[in-house]
């Protein structure tokens, strides 16, 4: 759900500046994006990269480091758990052929190995929800949970391991030229990075 990002003054003041253009905002995960693309059932698509498809042509835009959040009463929130601790927890993360769920699955089982994944869910806000219940662990790119961390509805679980990163990607049709909206809207989007 990279698109979470812009905020809604953001894009507001994109649809007032272009009263005749239409943005329609659907969230998938990146390879759905990526087949709505190239089936020019979008105009232009954001993704976890790297990924490639013949018709497409992605172009990087932001990166943002992966963190694991709980609620604030979470015990794990608490401390500096070990290893062990968080390879016992209860987590929660996206759904499989989610680009987050890859980039966490790499991540937490170099780190870690395997772990107690009780919940799978196709979307952030609801493992925003999960987590801030104190039902489970989760692993979120920053950007996405940044209004629940300064809210104190969610903690940054502070670990020992080693920083991850993602990288995000703009992904555009090959064959398609976008239109003076979009690529206006893609500037805006590039302002955000």
């Amino acid at each position: 759900e990279i698109f979470t990002f812009p905020t809604t003054r953001q894009l507001a003041r994109w649809l007032v500046d272009h009263p005749a253009s239409r943005l329609q905002l659907r969230i998938m995960n990146s390879s759905g994006v990526m087949e709505a693309v190239s089936a020019l059932a979008a105009d232009v698509g954001f993704i976890e990269g790297p990924q490639t498809h013949a018709d497409l042509q992605v172009f990087p835009w932001i990166a943002d480091d992966l963190i694991i959040v709980a609620s604030p009463q979470h015990p794990l929130a608490r401390t500096a758990p070990t290893n062990r601790q968080l390879q016992r927890a209860v987590w929660a993360l996206r759904e499989p052929g989610s680009g987050t769920r890859e980039a966490a699955d790499r991540w937490l089982f170099e780190s870690l190995g395997p772990l107690l994944i009780e919940f799978e869910v196709d979307s952030t806000e609801a493992l925003k929800r999960i987590a801030a219940q104190g039902i489970a662990l989760t692993c979120l790119p920053r950007r996405a949970v940044e209004e629940q961390l300064l809210s104190g509805v969610l903690a940054e679980v502070r670990t020992r391991l080693p920083r991850a990163t993602r990288r995000l990607a703009m992904v555009l049709h090959r064959g398609r030229r976008p239109s003076r909206s979009t690529r206006e809207f893609i500037a805006l989007c590039r302002g955000l990075a």
